[in-house]
């Protein structure tokens, strides 16, 4: 059977495999023991004894019908190193088919076939000569049927590898319109090339620097370049094959840059990198680009040279670098000019963010209020899966304590906050993001405009301030954005995050309300919102205080806030979601579904409560049949909107006193109870009146002796700048607000729980 010359040509014939490599011997050795299916030809070692090669025939299962040419008996050359590097497979045949998987190779080798695409690191663990030889055998039978390989993907080499890889911005491939100048800066330790537009590498020095010149081909059938050209001559075959004229195009360019103006000097004086797309096609399916590069080992100039456009400059006057154009042209003599394979990789962006994250880009606006610790990391975390275009909003500066939880590096240290967030955002997705440095809560004139643009084009607020005030303030903001609000409580050991519903019809207020209801009521939220220790004091003023939370857990919870404004704003209903994290790394979620809201404005008061509250005056109304009970109402007041959440009712105290016809609160550890429930609500609960119930088969409007409990209550409230509230639960899933707002003027607010009847 004929075989490729290469091998022909592979060191010489020996019998004595004594200084083979291991896996080399092993490999000999089972096929001298009959291993099914394979045989042992020859063995090879070149001249220095740094390359082994063992030739093997190899039996293959092939179907009736072929989709690739391969014969029953395959030669293959089975290739080893004496470094122990992962054995290269050839196919020996000279006419082998060209296949998916396989690898590339310097021109005039063999096929080479990818047999096995782990690491060698790992794929070593496991070695052994029979699985290898079954690797062949599977490779080869699964070519025959056409089943190696998704012909919509792009094939990577796993062998070859080249010395260097140049980084491409996305559209720099896409040559849609006119790209910008490019130019290939050579990292420090000269194994990256990283291709940038020639105006964003203003005041980096000229060494180093390559010109970096993109072709895209015809499309082609399935076929890829079988080998890397390793000469500018057999790369313009290659692509002239493909109906692009390098040649050409390079003599057109070398004379273009023949002038003495510093830009000329610096291109002449610059290696290419030339880029080439093969657009390749397949049946039934999306074609893709096979994206190969090569780096001249001349400079453009003496590229321009040997290709008879240029003349060296020699006259002894301007740059001694210079060139000038070769009148006329001389014939050209380029097969002395070497090129260097150089892999591709496409710069992180967008797409490249959500294809490694396993999801589709998200285009959504996104406006972050703060850029601390929380925002920080749960902004760049979503950046990085390709998610939301970014606004950001924050009036502080990135100061040194701020490192301990920050996601910004030290370089950042004195800025805004949200100028180097944005920047930091603005490198990893090569996209503009918008800074806005202000307070949302009182922005500056300067910057106004800007904030509300950007409030107004959003799809999502997100509120990561850790400010009652921000968060409520986004809450009003007319904007049809949807509000999400993410915090950690005081110790660190839990990550809260309020998602409003898509039509905003409970807002951030309400859902703050109803978080604390929760508090108030869920015996794992006891000690949540405790301070459990001082703050860390960072400078010697009064308010320079931060709380003490370890980076490990505040970057674990940002990431779950992450995950979390992902999820939550992909479904349409709101949630009340509260992650603890147990000092060993457990994570418990709880997740609350938001209850509909009721609003009455009265007077310059807007009331606000939901069917959590009215289900916790029915139950104890229920309990307390068939006496009437009562006892007090906590809410939040917010004094600058003049709105009230009810938020909780208490149980009637001990000493209270109940009948069918009457009730009487007691006071018997009620002052405790309450201020043990601001306590629990960092001082955002207080006390906001009373509740009471009628007996059965009576209606839930106030009595006389109710109302003139009312107006005592005003008048007791009338110093702390609040109006008088009562709520009445009677019969039927019925109740009653009624409101006191001055003298002699009493509000009622009916108010039917959706399952009664009536009011």
């Amino acid at each position: 059977m004929d075989v490729h010359s290469w091998w022909t040509s592979f060191g010489d014939t020996t019998g004595d495999l004594t200084g083979f490599p291991s896996y080399a011997r092993a490999l000999a050795d089972l096929l001298a023991d009959g291993l099914p299916g394979a045989s042992l030809i020859e063995a090879r070692a070149t001249a220095d004894e740094s390359l082994f090669g063992l030739r093997i025939d190899v039996e293959v299962e092939r179907p009736q019908l072929l989709e690739h040419d391969i014969r029953g008996i395959e030669p293959i050359a089975v290739i080893f190193s004496k470094d122990g590097d992962q054995p290269c497979i050839a196919a020996l045949r000279p006419d082998f088919p060209d296949t998916p998987h396989q690898n590339e190779k310097p021109e005039g080798l063999p096929c080479m076939l990818c047999v096995d695409d782990r690491p060698w690191a790992e794929a070593k663990l496991t070695w052994t000569p029979a699985d290898l030889v079954r690797r062949i055998q599977t490779w080869l039978a699964k070519a025959a049927r056409g089943e190696l390989h998704d012909t919509g993907r792009p094939l990577e080499p796993i062998f070859f590898r080249a010395p260097r890889t140049i980084v491409l911005s996305r559209s720099a491939l896409s040559i849609a319109t006119l790209p910008p100048e490019l130019v290939g800066f050579v990292h420090e330790d000269q194994r990256v090339i990283l291709a940038r537009p020639i105006a964003e590498l203003a005041g980096i020095p000229d060494m180093g620097r390559l010109m970096v010149l993109v072709y895209r081909v015809e499309p082609q059938p399935m076929m890829r370049m079988r080998h890397a050209p390793r000469t500018l001559s057999s790369l313009a075959a290659e692509m002239q094959q493909c109906g692009t004229d390098l040649i050409a195009d390079l003599q057109a360019r070398t004379i273009e840059w023949a002038g003495l103006e510093k830009d000329d000097l610096r291109r002449l004086s610059s290696s290419l990198a030339i880029v080439v797309l093969f657009p390749i096609s397949r049946d039934g399916g999306e074609p893709f680009d096979d994206v190969r590069a090569f780096v001249t080992q001349q400079t453009a100039g003496e590229i321009g040279v040997a290709l008879g456009q240029l003349l060296p400059n020699t006259s002894g006057k301007g740059a001694k670098t210079g060139y000038l154009r070769a009148l006329p042209p001389a014939q050209p003599h380029i097969e002395g000019l070497g090129l260097e394979p150089t892999d591709v990789q496409i710069a992180f962006d967008r797409e490249l963010a959500a294809s490694a994250a396993g999801c589709a880009p998200d285009r959504r606006r996104a406006v972050l209020v703060g850029a601390g610790a929380l925002g920080s990391q749960l902004a760049l975390d979503l950046a990085r899966e390709g998610a939301f275009e970014w606004s950001v909003v924050d009036s502080d500066r990135l100061m040194p304590h701020n490192l301990a939880r920050h996601g910004l590096s030290a370089g950042y240290v004195g800025m805004p906050k949200a100028v180097a967030l944005a920047r930091q955002i603005e490198e990893l997705l090569g996209e503009p993001t918008n800074a806005i440095v202000t307070d949302i809560t009182a922005p500056y004139e300067d910057v106004r405009p800007r904030l509300e643009e950007a409030l107004l084009s959003a799809d999502i607020i997100i509120d990561a301030s850790a400010s009652v005030a921000a968060a409520r303030h986004i809450s009003d903001l007319p904007s049809t954005a949807r509000r999400v609000s993410a915090f950690f409580n005081p110790a660190g050991t839990a990550l809260v995050l309020l998602t409003e519903s898509a039509d905003r019809s409970v807002s951030l207020r309400d859902l703050e309300a109803q978080y604390h209801r929760l508090v108030q009521t869920e015996p794992d939220l006891e000690e949540h919102l405790r301070v459990e220790q001082s703050g860390l004091r960072y400078s010697g003023s009064c308010r320079a205080l931060s709380n003490r939370i370890p980076a490990t857990r505040a970057a674990m919870l940002s990431a779950i806030a992450a995950i979390g404004i992902r999820e939550s704003t992909a479904q349409d209903n709101g949630s009340i979601r509260i992650w603890r994290l147990s000092s060993d790394g457990e994570i418990r979620l709880s997740r609350h579904e938001p209850r509909p809201v009721r609003q009455k404005q009265v007077g310059s008061w807007m009331l606000s409560y939901d069917d959590g509250l009215l289900d916790q005056l029915t139950a104890m109304r229920q309990a307390g049949l068939p006496n009437e009970t009562g006892g007090v109402l906590l809410g939040i007041a917010d004094m600058s909107r003049k709105s009230i959440h009810v938020v909780n009712a208490l149980p009637p105290p001990a000493d209270s006193v109940g009948s069918a016809t009457g009730f009487e609160r007691g006071v018997a550890g009620l002052t405790d109870t309450v201020n043990a429930a601001i306590t629990a609500s960092l001082h955002q609960l207080r006390y906001v009146g009373e509740w009471h119930s009628h007996p059965p088969r009576s209606t839930a409007m106030p009595s006389s002796t109710d109302l003139r409990q009312l107006a005592w209550l005003r008048h007791e409230l009338e110093a702390e700048g609040l109006p008088a509230l009562m709520a009445i639960a009677a019969d039927d899933g019925r109740f009653s607000f009624v409101v006191a707002v001055a003298a002699n003027d009493i509000a009622e607010v009916p108010q039917l729980k959706v399952s009664g009847e009536g009011a």
